[in-house]
């Protein structure tokens, strides 16, 4: 899978701090504190944006300040320093697309599952993926010793009882501990461009309901979700059966909400999948109220037609363009690339997931 030299960040809110009400402080209300603060977000921003590290060291002083249980300060203090750390580990490895695997912790390695997880990750990390697990046994050891240490992470969780990491990624670089769920599952989506899940109990059902509802809802930019089985298996096709029949037909989720979902019985046809979604499409971002699709190619007039004719309820003003670049592109490594945009309605992002299927398949 032939890998871009630049990359853009997968966003976990896609915009949508733009239509917040919540403002973070940028003061404390004590007049020396606060100019001493502004004074230091100037001189030691490195190369962020001052008025960013004011609003964190003005979160901090205020939360030291406050009535808050000394327990609350330490839940925030633990959050904030897992979240360093992880972007510290990626930060190298920035630029090259990675795969989150999920799966059971229960399952041994004479389980044909087993197999098709291990054969997955080295698929992935014999064409330049990185694959990102749990960090724990079962599904999650046989994706770290499929990639390798060399090619995974491993996201590991720090529990009542031992859960050591599995000897595959143990003392690798790419193994962080988490204190908090929420911090580990925020990474394993984050830092990923695409997620496999295996059969797995409840953690596994977490971690696949909410990244659906967090690319339904566009908190999260659009990315492959797999559900992979062995051809014997019937995991996936029987939980996507209840999906169907419980869900779907009782009208709480959208027919189309189904095109976030592929479902695949070879470890072949989950990284062909993956590839595909990443062949034309390169990523997207939003300017205003319309979404910007970068791409790997332009796309035909004819492709263009269809894709009028085809997505009218989401290019709800008509005024789909394509451009061969963007001098304003907010990446501005990236603004040579080609690109659509439009006026996207934002209610519907399995439709926005079907645009990019046809950008892709298209000639």
């Amino acid at each position: 899978m032939e890998q871009r030299p630049i990359l853009a960040a997968r966003d976990i809110n896609s915009g949508a701090e733009l239509h917040s009400n919540t403002e973070i402080p940028v003061k404390t209300g004590n007049a020396v504190l606060d100019a001493n603060l502004y004074d230091l977000s100037r001189r030691f921003c490195g190369t962020h944006d001052p008025d960013t590290v004011l609003q964190l060291l003005a979160t901090v002083m205020n939360a030291a300040q406050s009535e808050l249980e000394g327990h609350d300060l330490s839940i925030m203090n633990s959050t904030l320093d897992e979240m360093f750390a992880a972007e510290n580990m990626f930060r190298p490895y920035r630029n090259i697309r990675k795969v989150t695997c999920f799966g059971s912790a229960r399952i041994k390695a004479d389980d044909p599952v087993y197999k098709l997880a291990y054969d997955f990750a080295k698929l992935c990390a014999d064409n330049g993926l990185m694959v990102i697990t749990g960090g724990g046994p079962g599904l999650m050891q046989a994706c770290n010793e499929g990639a390798t240490a060399e090619h995974s992470f491993g996201l590991n969780i720090t529990l009542p009882f031992e859960q050591a990491a599995n000897p595959a990624i143990a003392g690798s670089p790419h193994l962080m501990s988490f204190l908090y769920f929420f911090t580990r599952k925020l990474n394993l989506i984050k830092q990923s461009d695409a997620l496999v899940a295996l059969p797995g109990g409840f953690g596994t059902m977490d971690e696949i309901y909410e990244s659906i509802t967090l690319i339904q809802t566009g908190k999260s930019t659009i990315f492959p979700i797999i559900l992979l089985d062995t051809p014997e298996e019937t995991f996936w096709r029987r939980w996507k059966n209840f999906v169907v029949k419980e869900l779907q037909e009782a009208g709480l989720i959208s027919e189309e909400d189904q095109c976030l979902l592929h479902h695949c019985s070879s470890a072949q046809e989950a990284f062909e999948h993956i590839a595909h979604f990443y062949s034309r499409f390169h990523s997207y971002y939003f300017n205003g109220d319309r979404v910007v699709i970068r791409m790997n190619g332009m796309l035909t007039e004819e492709s263009l037609d269809w894709a009028r004719h085809d997505f009218p309820d989401i290019i709800y003003r008509n005024d789909l363009e394509q451009l061969p670049d963007d001098a304003a592109d907010p990446d501005p490594v990236l603004a040579r690339m080609p690109r659509l945009q439009f006026s996207f309605a934002r209610r519907n992002f399995a439709r926005l997931r079907q645009l990019i299927d046809h950008i892709n398949d298209a000639d």
